[in-house]
């Protein structure tokens, strides 16, 4: 900025200014802008290494990755099993299906199709939910309810943020540049929705917020949902969440989209999928009755075996669990109600977080990524936890072959899914490839079988998701590759009207 004001100053010829500009800006291809960028591990947490961080650096190292930069050759796929066979190179991610049926074990085989219900809590994280967690769990009832499920300890958001729950969870879909949802026009793609309704199930989406948020309701009219409610369509008798001081209120809390969902699900026609996301448990985390749960939350901190140190500061994050115990305690009212339906034993229940809860310090990277997944269902024949990691991706694929193995739905012989199916493995174990958005517009966390790739660096996954280090740098190549191919992949599918071809629009 400092030379290209001085040049004003100076009378030299333009076309002389112009040139230099020129050469300056030419000269910012040819430097190891990456190198710019501080180490994120070098920082306590995210916050600390954003505000170190060179703004412009940091900008121009993301154009410089993201627009083909420091390009890799594509040594193999993302995909496990090695290469993707490419049935049609307009389609980057079509691919032969993969029975995927885990499910079909565990559930007693009923001749009338089931219901499906998914509960997606907003920043419902295995840091404060579950076994093993580092400073006590705050969700009794899910716990409890755990015990009665199929349980993944090692379970994996798509994304950061709310903006990929719904593409990652439904369609097993690929990010594009800032997400699914974002692209200027959405492509044709197969999901869980669409597939279903085309084998006359109803499909319904509740939300406490407004249906529109993240283009949520565009990916919802793209897929033909039957029903979508928002925070728009809730009667007056419904009391919206406590606003903050500027009058903002996120919509509706837990309970009444408990209740609303409750409601219309009695009238709704079986068989049917329906999705409820929460919104209580999201910024600026107020709640009604919030000093009940306050007391409650503080009583829990003050219980763990922790240093006072350590108690001070999570108590300094009283409203986020405040917001965990109500949400907790919301879901038991749920399934108390939800139990009365006849329905109910004809049911499949998914519940999950759509990412973990940034707003409560998290210990590493993959953390932030790291949530519950419990599949609950009085049709289940036994209960079982499992330590093999997958993630959201890999629901609808498993859901799909359950129910072409069942009732014999028709299913699509090519996909373009993302995961392979949910992994039933008793043992730790990780043989899957996750490509992980941060943040819209952040692609840049990978999970590549047992190693964590994240900025450059490179780690070994553990117990609990926990992460090491690792310096070999052989293999952080191989991985950057990896990843690479995925980034290639993403981009080629940008703008194409489809991601599958002519033969299979059956399913628009």
């Amino acid at each position: 900025v400092f030379v290209f004001k001085l040049l004003q100053k100076i009378s030299y010829n333009k076309i002389i200014v112009y040139a230099f500009s020129i050469i300056c800006l030419g000269a910012l291809f040819f430097i190891n802008i990456p190198s710019l960028i501080p180490k994120s591990g070098n920082y306590e947490n995210e916050l600390e290494y954003y505000v170190v961080t060179n703004k412009l650096a940091y900008f121009g190292s993301k154009t410089y990755v993201n627009f083909g930069g420091n390009d890799i050759n594509d040594q193999g796929s993302f995909y496990e099993g090695g290469a993707i066979r490419n049935f049609d190179p307009a389609f980057s991610f079509l691919r032969k299906e993969k029975n995927s049926d885990i499910l079909s074990p565990f559930l007693t085989k009923d001749s009338i199709k089931p219901d499906f219900v998914f509960v997606v809590i907003e920043g419902l994280g295995r840091a404060f939910s579950g076994p093993n967690t580092a400073f006590g769990s705050y969700t009794p009832f899910l716990d409890s309810l755990s015990m009665s499920s199929l349980y993944w300890e090692n379970f994996t958001s798509t994304s950061g943020r709310t903006f990929a729950i719904l593409p990652s969870l439904l369609g097993s879909l690929p990010f594009y540049e800032n997400g699914f949802n974002d692209v200027a026009k959405m492509p044709d793609h197969f999901s869980l929705f669409n597939v279903l309704k085309k084998n006359a199930y109803h499909t319904a989406y509740y939300y406490g917020g407004e249906a529109a948020f993240d283009n949520m309701q565009t990916f919802l009219k793209k897929n033909n949902t039957n029903t979508i409610i928002g925070s728009e369509q809730f009667e007056k008798s419904y009391t919206r969440l406590p606003p903050k001081a500027n009058g903002f209120s996120w919509g509706f809390g837990d309970i009444e989209l408990y209740d609303k969902s409750i409601n219309m699900i009695k009238a709704s026609p079986s068989p049917a999928v329906h999705l409820l996301l929460t919104v209580s448990t999201h910024s600026p985390f107020l709640i009604a009755n919030q000093a009940m749960y306050e007391k409650q939350a503080a009583e829990k901190i003050n219980s763990l075996n922790l240093t006072q140190e350590l108690k001070e500061t999570h108590l300094g994050y009283i409203k986020q669990y405040s917001t965990i115990l109500y949400a907790d305690g919301a879901l038991r009212r749920f399934f108390t109600e939800y139990a009365k339906l006849p329905k109910f034993r004809n049911t499949i229940f998914i519940i999950t977080g759509d990412h973990q809860l940034p707003e409560i310090p998290i210990g590493t990277r993959l953390a932030r990524f790291h949530v519950p997944l419990m599949i609950y269902s009085p049709l289940l024949k036994r209960a079982a936890s499992f330590k093999g990691i997958c993630s959201q991706f890999d629901i609808t694929p498993s859901i799909l072959n359950y129910m072409g193995n069942n009732f014999k739905l028709p299913l699509p012989k090519l996909t373009h899914w993302m995961g392979s199916g949910l992994d039933t493995s008793r043992d730790f174990r990780s043989v899957k490839k996750i490509p992980l958005m941060r943040n819209k517009n952040e692609l840049l966390d990978f999970i590549s079988d047992s190693f964590f790739y994240s900025e450059g660096e490179l780690f070994k996954i553990g117990f609990n998701m926990g992460i090491e280090k690792v310096n070999d740098d052989k293999k952080t190549q191989e991985i950057a590759s990896q990843f690479q191919s995925f980034k290639q992949r993403n981009a080629s599918a940008i703008d194409k009207p489809s991601l599958y071809p002519d033969s299979l629009k059956i399913y628009k």
